[in-house]
């Protein structure tokens, strides 16, 4: 059974592993040649030209599919809010107010 220490506490061994059989220079040229390979089908046609991706907008997919916040979305469009949504702190102030006379006042 261990004893703790708050000083002289053993650090975590660090993971140190190094490949056996990665060739860094090897991976290079497979990338260059696979590279040129689909230049070439382009230029022969054989590859259609690539296009530019459109960038989406990440705000808009993630409340596209998600149901709650589609809904809240919806909701928001078409100016359908609740009374207290819409005046909740007016009818905070109020509370207050009024619990403050009942209190001054009333006493």
């Amino acid at each position: 059974m261990g004893i703790f220490f708050f000083y002289n506490n053993r650090k975590p061994r660090k993971f140190n592993y190094t490949p056996i059989l990665y060739n860094p220079e090897e991976e290079e040229r497979k990338k260059h040649l696979q590279e040129r390979i689909e230049m070439v089908k382009r230029e022969m046609g054989v590859l259609p030209e690539e296009k530019p991706t459109e960038r989406k907008d990440f705000k808009a997919e993630f409340v596209s599919q998600t149901r709650h916040l589609k809904k809240r979305k919806d909701r928001e469009g078409s100016g359908k809010n609740s009374f207290f949504t819409n005046n909740g702190l007016l009818i905070i102030i109020l509370v207050v107010l009024f619990a403050i006379f009942f209190f001054w006042f009333l006493r």
